[in-house]
């Protein structure tokens, strides 16, 4: 199902360029991510997207952040 709305993210930044994203809060609900099942990235425009396949252990969720606007977005759900 396609969402596509702006989400708060709790996410750790290490090195090198490495963004792991820990908790997510959509709808009023925070959901812990158990797992990163796979990431990509993507150009829009000169913006860098990068995407995250992640699951809370029962949904799978795709996750993107804008590197330069730096917002989080919910891109799809999947149960």
């Amino acid at each position: 199902m396609e969402i596509g709305e702006t989400i708060n993210v709790i996410a750790s930044f290490g090195l090198p360029y490495r963004i792991k994203p820990l908790k997510f809060k959509w709808s009023g609900k925070l959901f812990e991510i158990k797992d990163i099942t796979y990431t990509w990235q993507t150009k829009e425009g000169q913006n860098n997207i990068y995407h995250f396949s992640v699951t809370d252990g029962s949904t799978l969720y795709e996750l993107s952040f804008d590197a330069h606007s730096l917002l989080w977005k919910i891109e799809n759900i999947e149960a």
